[in-house]
């Protein structure tokens, strides 16, 4: 696996010079609108310096803007609406969620607008903000009776990357449940990864979705693709053991061809440390000078 390291957002903000490398900027979701641009400016300073930079703040769509794309746009068949905007589902069943962050589905599945306006007052009571809250359209199949899969693609760059599934008793299928799938699916998803099988159909949601790395986490209802989210920083961990061999064997042959992914977009070791762009650090000095004049609620 070539050498990585990594940078917080705010040290690239305050940074006159960073490493020669390839750059790239994940975690959109995570930064207010000032930080979004702040990071859009170093991107571009980067890129002016001859760097291989990947993903795009000022235009890498997060989750909300993907998922209504990726409907408008007859990749995906299921819809989300926005809650803050005050748009209401047409049909249902349908589900709560963030936009932002990682934290999985706020509710089961709800069957009417009651329920779902019995969903929204319960978040809103614990605090979440209304302009955070989606709803999302119900759209999963099981792959066998009480059996539900997720799969994934990644993106690096160019190249597209299989990797394993998340095999799950229930619709909602996000930490998998250990040896659940049997030998049959497991054999079967150590050909995905294998085959590249499905790359060639998720890259469009990549595309669609002005993504260059990242992780695309579908499952397939009637034979298409259905892109729930695109992951930009995506745990990548090591399957050190399972019941079943052939996970293992299969978490290998992903981690080799990721790695051989990652050497495609790799920039050679030097000791060479590159500029950014004076405007990046002279904002935000700017914006930490504004912080400390006491504008806050207390």
């Amino acid at each position: 696996m070539p050498k990585t390291a990594s940078y917080t957002y705010d040290r690239l903000f305050r940074s006159r010079r960073v490493p020669r490398g390839t750059w790239v900027f994940t975690d959109f979701d995570r930064l207010g609108a000032w930080e979004l641009e702040l990071a859009a400016r170093a991107y571009r300073s980067l890129k002016a310096a001859g760097l291989t930079v990947l993903n795009d703040p000022a235009i890498v769509c997060q989750r909300f803007t993907l998922l209504r794309r990726l409907r408008e746009q007859g990749f995906n068949r299921f819809a989300v609406w926005s809650v803050d905007a005050g748009e209401w589902p047409d049909r249902y069943p349908v589900f709560l969620r963030a936009q932002s962050a990682h934290r999985g589905s706020f509710s089961g599945l709800l069957g009417d607008r009651a329920a779902l306006e019995a969903a929204i007052a319960e978040r809103i009571g614990r605090g979440v903000p209304r302009r955070e809250l989606m709803v999302v359209e119900y759209c999963a199949e099981a792959v066998r009776e009480g059996l539900f899969r997720k799969l994934a693609s990644y993106r690096v760059g160019a190249v597209m990357v299989p990797a394993l599934c998340v095999h799950q008793s229930s619709w909602v299928a996000k930490d998998g449940e250990m040896g659940i799938a049997g030998q049959d699916l497991y054999d079967d998803e150590y050909r995905i990864v294998a085959e590249d099988r499905h790359c060639a159909e998720i890259r469009p949601a990549f595309e669609i979705g002005e993504i260059e790395f990242g992780r695309a986490d579908f499952g397939m209802v009637d034979g298409r693709p259905q892109v729930y989210e695109i992951n930009t920083n995506p745990t990548i961990g090591i399957l050190e053991k399972h019941p079943f061999a052939v996970r293992i064997k299969a978490d290998r042959l992903f981690q080799e061809k990721f790695a051989a992914a990652l050497r495609r977009i790799d920039t050679p070791d030097s000791a060479e440390r590159v500029p950014i762009k004076s405007s990046v650090l002279k904002e935000q000095r700017r914006h930490d000078r504004w912080m400390t004049k006491g504008r806050w609620v207390i």
